[in-house]
């Protein structure tokens, strides 16, 4: 763990939080470099493609390029992004439901791994990129089979009546559209499920439906070479061991028996970097009210939006641990009602403006989807790691 109290301060790979508070204005995020080395050695041998819509911050996407992983990319500012950041085009992955012409083009004209095509009526669009740069295009198609998976409803993007991939109905006929069009080539299919994905068994569906379409498609006579299971494998939030890579490797590897010569893709995001990350804000005012207590802080849905789009928990941690404590609810500076980061936090009873807190596990979605809203700037980020001499107590 990279995340620990030492001498009653809080400290990211060793570093205390209130010396890099020195460096950066509060809100800002701080990521552990050996965290994030840690789990992409973990994955198994495969392309895997880090999703950047979790993380863009360049010096942490320069350390994945450095441990070999590819890019999953959604928009061009995602795929120059990657390209700026070292990710060989080989080993970029396109998705998204509106990809631009721009993005087409340009990322067929690099010779991305796979454009992942979500729609038949991509298809002309597709072939019509490839045409203006001389280029032939890698596809996969992301079949949606209409998967129930146990997460937030917000986060399942393989359920029937989904706006993302193509419905089990138009799969074949798309697959005789590419195989028609002298500008595309077949790769392999995509079945991404949905996002934090902790139960063995939804993996489970997914795998049965990859060997499901993969003998399907072969059956039909299309060369599928690859399968790729998007993203989706989760973290607890809390102090529960997280699922394992390694073990849902042997779990698709089980499930698809057979089918071989077969390459595996997996676009993890929220799994490589969620826990290196820390969100640090400083208290503004401690206030009793109704009964409890309200801690504001001067970082909330801007910084972090994912509490009031999804009501997700993230922990809470005082940066100077000391007792007794007392349940407080932890709230932003936004008007709005929904400005709620944590409640039921145990927080020290002598807590007081200037004093820092950090949010826990907030490397994944939560500077990527900070915002301005009432004309706060954007927080601050910083990786921590091997180049910053830890701080001598």
């Amino acid at each position: 763990m990279t995340l620990s109290y030492r001498h009653h301060i809080l400290c990211l790979a060793e570093h205390p939080l209130p010396s890099l508070a020195e460096q950066r204005d509060t809100p800002f995020y701080a990521y552990s470099l050996p965290s994030v080395q840690a789990r992409a050695r973990a994955f198994p041998r495969a392309l895997v493609a880090f999703a950047l819509k979790a993380n863009r911050y360049p010096p942490l996407l320069r350390a994945l390029v450095a441990e070999g992983l590819g890019a999953d990319v959604v928009s061009l500012g995602e795929w120059r992004l990657a390209q700026a950041a070292g990710f060989p085009p080989e080993r970029v992955v396109v998705n998204g439901n509106a990809k631009s012409d721009a993005l087409l083009q340009e990322a067929i004209a690099a010779g991305v791994q796979s454009i992942n095509l979500d729609a038949a009526e991509e298809v002309p669009r597709v072939v019509a990129a490839a045409r203006a740069v001389g280029k032939t295009a890698a596809l996969a198609i992301r079949i949606n089979p209409g998967l129930d998976v146990h997460t937030h409803p917000h986060l399942q993007v393989a359920a029937q009546g989904s706006h993302f991939g193509v419905p089990p109905e138009q799969v074949l006929a798309v697959a005789q559209a590419i195989a028609e069009a002298p500008e595309l080539r077949l790769v392999g299919i995509h079945l991404h499920p949905g996002s934090q994905l902790l139960a063995a068994a939804d993996w489970e569906a997914v795998v049965a439906a990859a060997r499901e379409w993969v003998t399907r498609l072969r059956g039909a006579g299309f060369p599928v070479q690859q399968v790729n299971f998007g993203g989706g494998l989760g973290i607890t939030y809390t102090d529960a061991p997280d699922p394992q890579p390694e073990a849902l490797a042997e779990q698709i590897h089980r499930g698809l028996s057979g089918l071989a010569p077969l390459r595996l893709a997996f676009e993890p995001g929220r799994w490589l970097v969620a826990r290196a990350g820390v969100l640090v804000v400083r208290v503004v005012q401690v206030k009793h009210a109704w009964g409890q207590w309200f801690v504001a802080v001067d970082g909330g849905m801007n910084a972090l939006l994912r509490p009031a789009l999804y009501r997700a928990r993230h922990r809470i941690w005082p940066v100077r641990r000391r007792e007794p404590t007392r349940p407080a609810t932890v709230v932003g500076p936004n008007c709005e009602s929904t400005d709620v980061l944590a409640r039921d936090v145990p927080l020290p009873a002598d807590l007081a403006a200037g004093d820092l807190l950090a949010v826990l596990d907030t490397g994944a979605y939560g500077a990527s989807m900070a915002n301005a809203y009432n004309a706060r700037p954007l927080p601050g980020e910083m990786l921590v790691g091997e180049s910053l001499p830890p701080a001598d107590f």
